[in-house]
């Protein structure tokens, strides 16, 4: 499974659907994986505040030890600029940011859903999103 940043953020902030799907996703003992794009999106979103977020910043460095960190290599480069382009170029489907772009791209190298509510993810094709 492939965690992404809206689901670690719903996470974080206590979303009790969320923590279920934590919960069943620790039952059956499945890969979980967290892109390193990811990291770098939520450091970014932590970097941006004024406020003193040590509790919040704990809770994620918590998320990002107990998973498996993906490098963003790139193969997965390739892939997500070929996704945020066609996108960006399409009438038909909604547009990726880059960080979505990445998130989409390991999902799809790594034949792995994707957990997120993200409706701009749900438009990709080819790859499973797991919603809670």
């Amino acid at each position: 499974m492939i965690l992404d940043t809206q689901y670690l953020g719903e996470l974080a902030n206590g979303n009790q659907d969320a923590r279920r799907l934590a919960e069943e996703l620790d039952d059956r003992a499945a890969p979980v994986r967290i892109p390193a794009g990811v990291v770098w999106e939520v450091m970014y979103g932590l970097g941006r505040t004024d406020r003193t977020l040590a509790g919040t910043r704990r809770i994620y460095e918590t998320l990002f030890e107990s998973s498996t960190v993906i490098p963003f290599d790139d193969h997965a480069a390739r892939r997500a600029g070929t996704l945020r382009g066609k996108h960006s170029g399409s009438d038909d489907r909604r547009t990726l940011d880059g960080a979505d772009s990445m998130v989409a791209a390991h999902g799809l190298l790594l034949n792995e859903a994707v957990v997120s509510n993200d409706s701009d993810l749900q438009d990709v094709e080819g790859l499973d999103v797991v919603t809670y």
